[in-house]
């Protein structure tokens, strides 16, 4: 049932049965428009009383501000702002009080079906330019300073201080979003590199389409001295600039590719002498001994040495200056981290932006630990901390066959996760390539010990070829480079000295035990804690997250002192294994091994951790860790009922049927998802995305509901943590959401799984069946079979012969270490950013580009040596490549062929083709008596004529006389049909997405903004009928005007479940169906600028189909609509935060920071002056408060129920823009 309209009394006395009839009243009703002046003219009258005082107990403060500044900034006063905004917020009132109705299919409401107008904001980026003013009063005006405060260090000598330097802030200018930087030392950074950037800077993926910039002339470019040089040993020309990835663009040697050869050699500019002196820069090869202990007394040494091959790598600071001498490289580094902050638009709280890598705390304490080490001899150069971010992961380069690669890599913090994250960027380099242990190693040891090599020396040796393998690649000029520094000349022509640090490495749980030289899923499991397996179900408990931190592993003297003891053992005269009880009474308490950590040999003594940098890894930790362990567990309940087939095929029908939505964000599911066959992360995200109404009414209740409402928090808790853009508030939630998770997944193992009898799925049946056929064929005597016998599987035949007795049961665990490592997620993102920055998902990428060289190999032992020659191939064309495109976007921008300009900052794209068209007399006459096409051609032609007068279309609402409407003329009577449209639109960080919407598939559904105070849902839905434009003009004393292009939806509305819309505390979706048929408002006209973005809306399954209306118009299904939909707010990230609120892009255009001041001087602000500015904001808030308590008295009143929905719904505000 959806809700009827409810009887409205106007401070007049008089009583309206309907809203249109009282909304209509109250706009020309003198008491009521009185009575808020009056409320308003109070609040203001009482203000400026106050303000009067305080402006004179601040006027000397302000004196001495604006002295410290050197360019005066023009400040608004904030009584003028205050009116500006009391004044604003009363034409909001008045302009808005049409309020929208959602009708059902039970009963049909009267209101109005409008939106309210939607405006879009584009981003911007810095807005005060620090490098400037810096240039221009360094040298006139030295830096601030205070009186240091000196203390004595308690073991020092008393003549080495230490002092603690008091560094003043300098913070830019607001922007429109709200967003402003706080730089914590003097004189700021030399380079800004998003200092002057350009709009396509905040584009995150390029429209379809767009195309590299081609060149018109071969000669013309390399007749270019700027070109040659970049290319100089480029041995000949190429058409097109080189790309990025290798020489070649197929992957395999081929005929082609030695032609091409040829033709480069053949070529008549190709000089020898340009190979003098070329390098590679190949990876160097080399190898490692390891220790082998022997574990007996009776051999004549306690180990024997065993050399590993194949391990190729590059020296970590040979590698920090090639990258940063590319200067395409070097201009996207940010030399100096800065705290981003947030002030929400018409407030007075600041908030901490959590985003990048360079905005973090460990950014900003490195930083702030530099600045305070005394200078090196001799040296005034900028110090600059470079965050080093490493990951690994071993990969199979085909699908068939042993082959194995297992690279290193490495990224640079100072570089913004957008650029760095993007595949073709280049911006992951290759460290490495680590050698696994030979499997000749058990013959080696066998020859040697005359015994079998045991699983736990084989464990062993493993773990020490890790830490030789690191030990190599941190070597002696790393540390040097750590303590003192590198100067490199950098591209803008300036010598910096960077410090490297370690920050993060990413890598999956089995790397990371490695890695922490601790054991795998031993009984305390995680690399940064010490907790026990049997306490990690108290996850999101103030107990689990007090445990964290008092308990968390440290990299002290106690705990190498116990592994040198333990080494002893191994290595010294007792020679005892590597599991006896020696060792195990030493290290097992705390699940520590006997070896040593090459990082804390090689950097503990520089104060590093190495605990510290392991970071959370979402997509094996998450994606396919606790989200895919969570959906296989639901589908072996539907498994383990009594009709647990016809369940599974129910659930398997349900998820074809879901639509898909955007590009790639929720693809077609064409298999069964029952079998998980072949799944990627992404694919158990989709699945978590649309299991709620899938799921829904197969089981029955209460496990129903617990099961759905488990879903509901999964999807918000996943929705949070890969947010690109954290503030303090999101991480509040994250965390409240984490607590909640552990709530209802303790429940969900203890009350629901004990009712199940759940065991192995079908396929998991069949897989082990297999497994354990072949290894009994092994084992089998294998007999020659004549010729010409046909063919039969030793496995599937040692299956029939003994077949296994039954499935296997399969309990819910809940003491998994990837459980415990959601509660480490805001403690990761408050220390290096978001997820996003390093994650694992970039390394797997990167992994693309190794397959591809592999390819290219001859496929043997020497492939890993070369694809590290193709690798230093591919980086230099990369190199190449930068340079050429740099000097074409600036100096040759004339040799560019003209292409179509994109458009992703207009608010839509649609195409302006005429080829394909349709009459609007043709569409009545096709359909008579279709409810889709009762009101078509009165609504359509009221629509254009609001569009040529400049007025609003507000649907039913906005009607003209049959005269005027016959005094519109339709060129050619016709409407010219599309079949896409592409919304452009800022998301919440502030970047540019776009959504397509087609007919041709089922993404056809749309949000626009909503403006009816009796629900608190920001947005009104509707499904996409058709996509036209018209040229059409009016008539004007027997003349036709000039005809203009009108763009124009035809929709049709769905309306709210009572009871669904709005509930925030609600762990349910949000429900809505069409508006019915008959109803006057189930159809409309939108133009596409009210389009906020397209929306995923799935049936609910559960509820079946309305077949009593099947035929009843052309734009239904064919099978009939379904009785009530699903909002999936939890589609994508933008679309979660436009839900939840404190979007930073989603701006409400009534509710604005100040617009920004592009070249005012930047400030040196004290405690004192951030506390006024507080206080200003705190008196306007206060001023507003007091002018809508004066109006709020009646609840019946318009004008109070509108400023009390604005002021209570503030994150609801900001989701409308």
């Amino acid at each position: 049932m959806f809700r009827k309209a409810q009887t409205n009394s106007c401070v007049c006395g008089q009583t309206f049965p309907e809203s249109h009839a009282y909304l209509k009243h109250t706009r020309t009703c003198e008491a009521a428009n009185a009575r808020s002046e009056k409320a308003s003219a109070i609040g203001v009258s009482k203000l400026a009383q106050r303000l009067e005082l305080k402006e004179k107990r601040k006027k000397d403060r302000a004196d001495a501000i604006n002295r410290a500044i050197s360019t005066e900034v023009e400040t608004v006063p904030l009584l003028e702002r205050l009116k500006r905004r009391l004044s604003a917020g009363k034409e909001h009132q008045r302009g808005s009080n049409k309020r929208g109705r959602m009708s059902n299919q039970d009963s049909v409401s009267t209101d109005t079906l409008t939106s309210r107008r939607f405006q879009d904001f584009l981003p911007e980026g810095v807005s005060r330019l620090l490098s400037q003013y810096r240039n221009t009063t360094s040298a006139s005006s030295p830096p601030p300073t205070s009186s240091p405060s000196i203390d004595p260090v308690p073991d020092a000598p008393a003549r080495l201080p230490r002092i603690r330097l008091l560094m003043p802030k300098w913070k830019t200018a607001v922007n429109r979003f709200g967003i402003f930087r706080e730089y914590r030392a003097h004189p700021g950074p030399s380079f800004i590199p998003d200092e002057n950037v350009d709009l396509d800077h905040f584009v995150l993926q390029p429209p379809p389409g767009r195309q590299e910039p081609e060149l018109t002339s071969e000669v013309e470019l390399y007749s270019l001295p700027s070109i040659r040089n970049p290319v100089r040993r480029l041995p000949a020309p190429t058409v097109t600039p080189p790309p990025p990835t290798t020489g070649s663009q197929h992957p395999t040697n081929s005929k082609a590719a030695q032609a091409k050869l040829q033709d480069l050699i053949l070529h008549p500019r190709f000089f020898s002498k340009d190979l003098l002196g070329f390098n590679s820069d190949k990876l160097g090869r080399d190898h490692r001994p390891i220790d082998i202990p022997s574990s007996s007394k009776d051999l004549p040494s306690p180990s024997t040495v065993f050399n590993v091959e194949g391990f190729h790598h590059r020296k970590l600071v040979d590698v920090i200056r090639t990258s940063l001498a590319n200067p395409s490289t070097m201009a996207q580094v940010h030399l100096e981290p800065y705290k981003s902050l947030w002030q929400r638009p018409g407030s007075s709280s600041i908030l901490r932006i959590y985003d990048e890598v360079y905005t973090s705390d460990a950014m900003l304490k490195a930083h702030e630990d530099l600045q305070r080490q005394p200078q090196e001899p001799g040296c005034n150069l900028e110090r600059v901390v470079l965050s080093l971010l490493f990951a690994s992961d071993a990969t199979h380069p085909t699908n068939f066959g042993q082959a194995k690669l297992w690279p290193l890599y490495m990224a640079f913090g100072n570089i913004s996760k957008y650029e760095r994250c993007k595949p073709k960027s280049g911006l992951m380099e290759h460290v490495a390539y680590f050698p696994s242990l030979p499997d000749h190693v058990r013959d080696e040891i066998q020859r040697r010990f005359s015994k079998a090599a045991s699983k736990p020396v084989i464990t062993h040796c493993n773990r020490e070829l890790m830490h030789a393998i690191w030990t190599i690649i941190l070597d002696d000029e790393f540390i040097e480079a750590w303590k003192h520094g590198i100067v490199l000349m950098c591209a803008d022509g300036i010598k910096r000295r960077f410090y490297p640090r370690i920050f993060t490495y990413s890598a999956d749980y089995p790397e990371k035990v490695l890695l922490a030289t601790i054991r795998n899923l031993g009984d305390c499991p995680c690399p940064r804690c010490l907790i026990r397996k049997r306490d990690i179900y108290k996850i999101g408990t103030t107990a689990d997250q007090e445990h964290r931190k008092s308990r968390a592993r440290t990299d002290d003297e106690a705990r190498q002192r116990r592994v040198d003891l333990a080494r002893g053992f191994v290595y010294g005269e007792q020679r005892v294994p590597v599991n006896s009880v020696a060792v195990e009474n030493l290290l097992k308490e705390r699940s520590e091994v006997p070896t040593r950590n090459a990082f804390s040999n090689r950097l503990g003594h520089l104060g590093f951790d190495y605990h510290s940098m392991f970071v959370t890894d979402w997509l094996h930790e998450w994606d396919i860790g606790e989200e895919s362990y969570f959906e296989q567990h639901v589908v072996c309940i539907l498994y383990s009922c009594k009709n647990g087939s016809d369940l599974i095929d129910e659930f398997n029908k349900r998820f074809r049927d879901v639509p898909p939505f955007g590009r790639d964000t929720i693809r077609k599911f064409y298999r069964n998802v029952s079998d998980f066959k072949g799944f990627a992360a992404r694919d158990y995200e989709d699945v978590l995305q649309c299991m709620i109404p899938v799921v829904e009414g197969l089981l029955e209740d209460p496990h129903n509901t617990d099961i759905c409402n488990l879903l509901y928090v999964m999807a918000d808790l996943m929705s949070l943590a890969k947010l690109r853009l954290h503030t303090d508030t999101t991480l509040s939630g994250l965390e409240a959401a984490i607590t909640q998770y552990g709530r209802l997944i303790r429940k969900f193992a203890t009350k629901t799984c004990p009712k199940f009898e759940t065991a192995e799925t079908p396929r998991e049946y069949e897989a082990r069946a297999r497994r354990t056929a072949r290894k009994a064929a092994k084992v089998a005597p294998v007999a020659i079979a004549p010729p010409n016998t046909p063919r039969v599987d030793a496995a599937s035949e040692q299956c029939q012969r003994n077949p296994d007795p039954g499935k296997a049961p399969k309990a819910f665990n809940l003491h998994r270490f990837k459980l415990h490592a959601l509660g480490d997620v805001p403690t990761s993102i408050r220390a290096f950013g978001s997820l996003e920055g390093y994650s694992t998902m970039r390394s797997e990428l990167e992994h693309r580009n190794a397959k591809t060289w592999y390819k290219r190999t001859n496929k043997t032992q020497t492939s890993t040596r070369q694809i590290t020659t193709l690798e230093a191939i591919s980086r230099r064309l990369q190199s190449i490549n930068s340079a050429v495109n740099k000097i074409l976007t600036t100096a040759e921008r004339h040799l560019k062929r003209p292409e179509e300009p994109p458009k992703p900052f207009s608010r839509y794209e649609m195409a302006s083709s005429t080829r394909k068209k349709l009459l609007a007399s043709s569409l009545l006459r096709d359909h008579p008596g279709d409810p889709a096409v009762k009101y078509f051609w009165e609504r359509l032609r009221d629509y254009f004529i609001s569009q040529l007068r400049g007025v609003r279309y507000d649907g039913e609402d906005t009607t003209y006389t049959n005269a005027e409407r016959h005094q519109l003329h339709i060129k050619n009577d016709s409407l010219y049909q599309h079949t896409h449209l592409r919304i452009n639109y800022t998301s919440y960080d502030v970047r540019r997405a776009q959504d397509s919407i087609s007919l041709r598939t089922a993404c056809r559904d749309i949000m626009v903004a909503a403006n009816d105070a009796k629900y608190s849902h920001p947005f009104w839905y509707a499904r996409v009928l058709g996509i036209w434009h018209a040229f059409v003009a009016e008539e004007e004393s027997g003349n036709v005007k000039e005809w203009k292009r009108v763009d124009v939806l035809w929709v049709r509305w769905f309306g709210f479940q009572p009871g669904t819309a709005g509930r925030r505390n609600n762990v349910r979706l949000d429900r809505v169906g069409f508006v019915p048929l008959e109803d006057d408002g189930a159809f409309g006209f939108i133009h596409p600028e009210e389009v906020i973005r397209a929306s995923h809306i799935i049936p609910a399954f559960a509820h079946g189909r309305e077949k009593s209306t099947i035929g009843h118009s052309f734009v239904q299904e064919p099978m009939g609509d379904y009785n009530y939909y699903y909002i999936m707010r939890f589609v994508d990230r933008d679309m979660y935060m436009r839900y939840r609120g404190d979007g930073i892009g989603h701006l409400d255009p009534l509710v604005r920071a100040p617009e920004p001041t592009e070249h005012s001087a930047p400030s040196v602000n004290s405690p004192t002056e951030s506390s006024d500015a507080e206080e200003e904001w705190d008196d306007e808030m206060e001023a507003l408060s007091l002018s809508e308590e004066g109006s709020s008295t009646d609840e019946s009143d318009s004008s109070s129920m509108i400023s009390e929905g604005s002021r209570d719904g503030d994150s609801e505000a900001e989701s409308d823009g």
